[in-house]
């Protein structure tokens, strides 16, 4: 037997170890080296949350090799996320990839062997398997397309439901179908990974293997739903068995989570240069306003503003991500009414940078950790409220003095060591400016329309427009701001300019005329369509929603 510690440090080492080996003969970029090694941290905290649920302390001889098979799954979505790179080293990843299936075959042989089966090593099983799995429809998904996600996704799409749906959290009863489907799922994963059978053939197959699981997986959501009123009663079970050791560790760390995610959406800033540890040490008034509605409201009344105020930090914590990303490009914050037009071209950016098949799984992610924002801010200030009723006498003690605080860091002006005021109003005022800005986005609009719907020259005649360029070739050539500071701002400017002097005397010479000019662009950075639709239509086209209109 292995200790808890001993056990996942050893996998953590192995991770690490077989990450470099995999550099040294294949090749592994920086990107393939933090999915091995997030993959890894993520593993070893799962296996100890599910050991402190289950009440294990040590591994089993069959644990032991399912923590081999779960270092070289993760060694391998290593070299899937590679691959995004175009550096796919099919045959490293095949092999890891066939070694993880003969070691599933192993293990199970050494727990009825060694007579060391568990509840936690079956688990443990289960879930190493669907995340291979995973990781291998990713890579194939690539080459016979997207749908193949379905076969990785769909175990953690049931994991999803179970959220919703208490009834499908049900411990399932052993069935050895479910195992031989998992290995047929692998097996021919890996086999479409090798690229060795025909893709006709390799299509049929997996869609054959998509078939079985989809009968496995609603064979298990019928048998649920028919044992559904047993799952209360489970449930209680369950808790009584992880022992008020294991509860309190639970509680700890879920509430640590929970302030950690309210503490972002209360003081983080929305500039990525001004994200630094100090910014987070700050007394946000918002959070002490919800503390004492928390300890005066009657239980419904505190769920009901739990659930309100969670959505809006939900959405606060969602801006301030959007604001990072436009200052950084733009150096303005996000506006919902004019910036939603980014959105389309963001999606084709990212299919063209990284391929169509990466790209939608990063822009699905995105989308999924959005909604999980939505969902889990509520429920971390449920949580934090809940416990703040709890605690009354020593909450209320808690928030007298942080408001004095507060008042007092307000009344001096004190900052932190990056600039930021200790007192914080940062959640709340980035949402009126965001209403405000919203508000002038739409009468911006409207003076938009109007000025659009003005056309100085509507009676002209054609005839009579543009008459001194009437049967001359035009050409207009845009040269962005690089050319400004070529012109003018650099040491080599005196030679770029004989070079244009030059040019323009020789078309002089040629029967030709140029005519140059600076303009004002509308916009910073890369957004020059802006700056041509507004020399093409008169308009000051400032944003996208004024380009669209």
């Amino acid at each position: 037997m292995v200790t808890l510690r001993s056990g996942l440090a050893g996998g953590l080492v192995a991770q690490v170890a077989l990450l470099a080996a995999l550099a040294t003969t294949v090749g592994l970029t920086g990107f393939g080296w933090l999915v091995g090694i997030v993959c890894g941290v993520v593993m070893v905290a799962a296996v100890a949350r599910g050991m402190v649920r289950t009440g294990t302390d040590t591994f089993g001889p069959a644990d032991l090799v399912t923590l081999i098979r779960a270092t070289l799954a993760c060694a391998v979505a290593a070299l899937v996320a590679d691959s995004f790179l175009g550096r796919p080293a099919v045959t490293a990843l095949v092999a890891l990839a066939a070694g993880g299936l003969v070691l599933d075959a192993v293990d199970g042989w050494v727990a009825r062997r060694t007579r060391t089966t568990s509840a936690f090593g079956a688990r443990f099983d289960g879930e190493v398997d669907a995340f291979l799995i995973l990781v291998l429809s990713v890579y194939v998904a690539g080459s016979a397309g997207g749908w193949v996600l379905a076969i990785g996704g769909m175990r953690y799409a049931f994991a999803v439901a179970g959220w919703g749906l208490p009834w499908l959290r049900r411990k399932l009863p052993p069935r050895y179908w479910r195992k031989v489907v998992a290995a047929t799922q692998g097996i021919v994963l890996t086999a479409a990974a090798a690229d060795v059978v025909p893709y006709e053939l390799m299509t049929a197959l997996l869609v054959v293997a998509l078939a079985l699981l989809v009968e496995s997986f609603g064979r298990d959501v019928w048998w649920a739903w028919r044992h559904r009123r047993l799952e209360r009663l489970e449930r209680t079970e369950h808790t009584e068995r992880i022992g008020p050791r294991g509860r309190a560790v639970a509680g700890v760390v879920l509430n640590g989570l929970a302030l950690l995610l309210v503490w972002f959406a209360l003081v983080a800033p929305d500039q990525a240069q001004r994200l630094t540890p100090s910014a987070f040490f700050r007394i946000p008034v918002e959070g002490l306003v919800v503390v004492g509605l928390a300890l005066v409201l009657p239980r419904l009344a505190r769920r009901a503003m739990t659930v309100l105020v969670g959505l809006l930090l939900g959405l606060v914590a969602l801006l301030k991500v959007l604001d990072m990303g436009f200052f950084a490009a733009l150096d303005r914050p996000f506006n919902l009414v004019t910036d939603r037009g980014y959105f389309s071209p963001v999606r084709v950016l990212v299919r063209d940078a990284i391929g169509p098949v990466a790209g939608d799984i990063v822009l699905a992610t995105a989308v999924v950790l959005a909604l999980a924002v939505l969902v889990f801010m509520p429920l971390s200030l449920g949580r934090l409220t809940a416990l703040v009723a709890r605690h009354r006498s020593r909450s209320l003690r808690t928030l007298v003095a942080l408001a004095v605080i507060w008042v007092a860091c307000a009344a001096f002006g004190l900052q932190t060591q990056g600039g930021e005021p200790i007192a914080s109003a940062n959640a709340g005022g980035l949402a009126v400016e965001q209403v405000r800005a919203m508000t002038a986005a739409v009468q911006d609009r409207q003076e938009f329309d109007e000025a659009a719907a003005t056309d100085r020259f509507h009676d002209t005649r054609d005839v009579e427009l543009l008459t001194g360029l009437r049967g001359k070739d035009v050409l207009i050539a845009f040269v962005e701001s690089y050319g400004r500071i070529a012109i003018e701002g650099s040491p080599s400017s005196p030679q770029i300019q004989d070079l244009l002097d030059d040019g323009t005397t020789r078309l002089q010479a040629a029967g030709y005329s140029s005519q140059s000019a600076f303009l004002t662009s509308p916009t910073f950075g890369g957004l020059s369509w802006l700056a041509h639709s507004t020399l093409q239509t008169g308009l000051w086209v400032s944003d996208q929603g004024r380009y669209d209109r």
